[in-house]
This record gives structure tokens, C-alpha cells and sequence, in this order.
């Protein structure tokens, strides 16, 4: 068989003649392969629902995070100035003026948004199926920067079904050209 055949069997990848209509390496119907196959020579990625599902999670907490985060952040002085007179005295006895206090909800607010930016760009990696380090590393990375809450657990739940979902990412060769 001629190895510089232009025609090749996409079950296993054989070198096939024009006017062959089975492999004779694996006997699979020329032009037909499993679907998996088919998409993993393209370079295409598998079609799921988990994908979705991880980067529609990570939307909703990019959306709540950012809100609040930014919520926090412009409303610092607000809330505090709302605070009853009784909590103000007590953080003045243990060493806090008002000022600091406000400036604790800005960095909560801060480290809130630097989650839900992360978490938008798990989501939009997972949409896209690129660059599946980042997105699992923007993932782990929200999360525990809010890992004291449950949506810390569910973050690192999402970074689970990530890693789990690795094969869906389009992978790219890395070519090198000699010079």
C-alpha cells in the first residue's frame, strides 16, 4: 500500500487507495467512523451538557459576586453609618474607629469581585472549550478567595466537574518550525 496516499481511514488513521471501500487494517466502510472519532480528528471536542452546566454556574456567581462585591465597595460608609450606636461603641472599645470598619467592607467587597471576575472567566472559557488550565485555575482560585462561605464549596465542586470534563477542550498542537 502506498504510505503517501492522500486518503486515510478515519476509524484508525490507515492509508487507504481511492478505490478501496474498506480498510484493510481495521475493515471499517470507508468515509465511516464512530462520531468520537470523527470529532477527536477534527479537533473538535465532544458535545456536552457538563460544560454548559459549569460555565452557567460559574455566570450566576461571577453575576452575584461581582454585584455584591461592587455593592460593598460603593457602600461602605452607608452601611456603616446605619450601625446602631451600641455596635459602633463596642468597635471603638476593642480599637476600631468607623473608618477602619469601612474599610474592612471595601476589602471583603474587593475580594468578592476579584471572585466573581475569575468565575467569568471560568465561565467564558468553558463556553468557548479553550484553555482548560486557566479556566480550572480562574475556578480554584474564586473559590477560595470566598471559601468561607458555600459558595466556596460550590466553586470547588465546580473546579471538580472541570477537571473532570478536561477531554471536552480543544487541544492545541504545539508546532515548532526549525530555522
Amino acid at each position: 500500500m502506498d504510505d503517501d496516499s492522500p486518503f486515510f481511514c478515519m476509524a484508525c488513521g490507515a492509508p487507504l487507495r481511492e478505490s478501496e471501500t474498506f480498510c484493510s487494517k481495521c475493515g471499517s466502510k470507508v468515509g465511516e467512523a464512530p462520531v468520537a472519532q470523527q470529532r477527536m480528528q477534527s479537533g473538535q471536542p465532544e458535545k456536552s451538557s457538563k460544560l454548559l452546566l459549569i460555565a452557567l454556574l460559574s455566570a450566576a456567581w461571577a453575576a452575584i459576586a461581582l454585584a455584591l462585591g461592587l455593592y460593598l465597595i460603593l457602600s461602605a460608609d452607608f452601611i456603616v453609618s446605619q450601625m446602631d450606636a451600641a455596635s459602633l461603641e463596642l468597635l471603638e472599645s476593642i480599637g476600631y474607629s468607623t473608618d477602619d470598619f469601612a474599610a474592612l467592607f471595601v476589602i471583603i467587597g474587593a475580594v468578592a469581585a476579584a471572585s466573581g471576575a475569575l468565575a467569568a472567566v471560568t465561565a467564558v472559557l468553558s463556553l468557548l472549550k479553550r484553555f482548560y488550565i486557566v479556566a480550572l485555575v480562574a475556578c480554584i482560585i474564586s473559590s477560595i478567595l470566598v471559601i468561607t462561605g458555600i459558595a466556596g464549596i460550590i466553586g470547588l465542586i465546580v473546579a471538580y466537574y472541570l477537571s473532570k470534563s478536561k477531554h471536552e477542550f480543544v487541544k492545541y498542537e504545539n508546532k515548532r518550525t526549525n530555522l
